[in-house]
């Protein structure tokens, strides 16, 4: 694989220069992969490429004299030829195909080597910290602990929740680089969700009660005595959306205590709208009685047809806005 450098910086940076290495990373990919490349396609790349042999490196330049039009028509077409890989997934990892470097061996790109190193770092802290006496099945209570006791059970909480978070993290991350969708633009939404489950995991840890779930889960048998809580502390972890329900519904049960339930504040706006509507109701029979009564008025004093009519269609518009003039020519047949 030959290596992307360019001479010039402002060729690295400019948009022909990207088309270029993305067009020949992904004909590379499409070509190692067995798919078909129209010819056109890499008779393309290869007018652009600029080849100057300097000792053993091989340095890529593009020109810069051809009309730009071609290898975008390149670049779209290869584009749809490798889908659903993405061009910038194809090109992240050509690059990281060329880096040298000892922890390679762990992922294919640097966010899941960095997140390799976290789950490593993770898994020894809670094998090691487990091998203590500090660290037992009646442990772990903030309000009952204190000192290095307290403080080593709190870091085998966030060594649970640590394997949790990056277990959840490569299994997504993998996921995307085998479908060739991997974004590099989200490598620090990776990093958040897994700071977050290890906030998530420690506070499900250390603030839901054993006892409780010890209480509701004895038939469970497969349970063992005291792992209720580095369980809670891995969940948290893997998942940071359920300590964050947990912590929404703590809050809406603690606001029911000062505004009421919601169960009442539905059953008070249901009877609200109910008063609303006998009272529209009885406002509405009411200037329908009026206007009947207008109206014999109207027939009692020798009105013509015209007048009781224009009476009659008066009455239906307020009774009946947008159907009155209908109902009246209907009646009028």
């Amino acid at each position: 694989m030959e290596d992307f450098q360019s001479s010039d910086p402002y060729k690295q940076t400019n948009l022909r220069y990207q088309l270029y290495r993305e067009a020949r990373a992904m004909a590379e990919y499409a070509l190692a992969n067995g798919k078909t490349i129209p010819e056109s396609v890499i008779r393309t790349i290869d007018e652009f490429t600029i080849q100057d042999n300097i000792g053993l490196s091989n340095q890529i330049n593009v020109r810069a004299d051809l009309d730009i039009g071609g290898l975008l028509a390149a670049h779209n077409a290869l584009t749809k030829i490798v889908e659903p890989a993405k061009p910038n997934t194809i090109l992240l990892l050509d690059i990281e195909q060329g880096v040298t470097s000892f922890m390679k061996f762990l992922g294919p790109v640097s966010l899941i080597r960095q997140m390799m190193i976290a789950a490593i770092f993770s898994l020894v802290l809670f094998i090691g910290l487990s091998l203590t006496e500090e660290v037992s099945h009646d442990s772990g209570n903030i309000m009952s602990q204190d000192g290095i006791e307290l403080l080593l059970n709190l870091m085998f909480y966030l060594a649970a929740a640590g394997l949790g978070a990056s277990f959840a993290a490569l299994y997504k991350a993998n996921t995307f680089i085998a479908n060739g969708t991997f974004d590099p633009t989200y490598h620090a939404s990776y990093w958040i969700r897994f700071f977050l489950g290890l906030i998530a995991g420690l506070i499900l840890a250390v603030m839901v009660s054993e006892a409780y779930f010890s209480k509701h889960l004895s038939e469970a048998a497969f349970l063992e005595k005291g792992i209720v809580r580095p369980l809670l502390a891995m969940l948290g972890g893997f998942s940071a959306d359920l300590t964050h329900t947990v912590l929404s519904r703590l809050v809406e049960t603690i606001r029911s205590l000062f505004t009421g339930s919601p169960k009442d504040k539905i059953a008070d706006e249901k009877k609200a709208l109910q008063v609303d509507f006998v009272s529209q109701q009885n406002q509405q029979q009411m200037n329908m009685a009026s206007n009947l009564i207008n109206l014999q008025q109207v027939i009692n004093s020798g009105a013509t047809p015209e007048e009781i009519n224009q009476k009659i269609d008066q009455i239906l518009k307020d009774a009946l806005p947008n159907s009155g003039t209908q109902l009246k020519s209907r009646i009028e047949k």
